[in-house]
């Protein structure tokens, strides 16, 4: 029953990243812990969203903005490393709440106001972007929101929107599982959940796909937004 749950929430979590470009690690994180331990819910949740990256990007891969992914993916490593050392040296729930209450200020923000804002795709902001979700990442293993905000106001094209989110995710989930694996930090157990949870995201994802083909950009930036929302409401409350 676990497993067919786990499923049946893969499937769920595929079809929102599917239409939005995230939200599949924010929802697995949310219910797998609940049966599964935390260390197996983690490498399960990398594994298969790495597997959803590589679905979507079979359909658009094409589109991919390399000069507007660079930049952000290499700062994130900066800033993940700087997030990862604040939180060893001063970790507190405090800093997660305080990033969901962020999120939902800044959703509702552009929701209402992303038309009269332009964030151009040059270096600075490139480099606050990356280093804000790798800053993220480090201390609360939350690194998709910042760069989704950003990638959704540089990349007027929502094939272009998907296909870089998709590969910035890509690129990042990959580099999660190799120093996983070189610390030893992959635990067995996981090939079970891993398999049900990829007859769900098979399903999510091809759902998922038609939707976004057929909205138009302007709804795609408010799906966008209203998920950011929801996202930060559930990170602030949980911690």
């Amino acid at each position: 029953m676990q497993m067919m749950f786990l499923g049946l929430s893969s499937l769920a979590s595929s079809l929102l990243q599917a239409v939005t470009g995230f939200g599949f690690g924010i929802v697995m994180m949310a219910i797998m812990p609940l049966f599964l331990p935390y260390e197996i819910a983690l490498n399960v949740s990398t594994v298969l969203s790495l597997a959803l990256n590589v679905t979507i990007l079979a359909r658009c891969f094409r589109h991919i903005q390399w000069k507007q992914l660079c930049f952000p993916a290499l700062f994130c490593i900066l800033g993940s490393s700087g997030g990862m050392w604040l939180m060893h040296e001063s970790p507190s729930p405090v800093y997660k709440r305080l990033l969901g209450v962020f999120l939902i200020l800044l959703a509702v923000w552009l929701y209402f106001f992303s038309s009269r804002v332009r964030i151009r795709p040059i270096l600075r902001n490139a480099a606050l972007a990356g280093v804000i979700s790798g800053v993220c990442g480090g201390l609360f293993s939350v690194s998709g929101p910042p760069m989704i905000l950003y990638f959704v106001s540089v990349l007027e094209d929502k094939q272009q929107y998907m296909a870089t989110t998709q590969c910035y995710f890509l690129l990042n989930n990959i580099y999660l599982l190799i120093v996983r694996s070189a610390l030893h930090l992959i635990p067995g157990g996981i090939l079970t959940p891993v398999l049900w949870g990829a007859g769900g995201l098979v399903v999510g994802s091809l759902l998922g796909g038609r939707i976004f083909n057929s909205i138009d950009g302007k709804k795609l930036k408010s799906a966008v937004y209203v998920v950011m929302a929801v996202s930060g409401l559930w990170i602030a409350v949980n911690g």
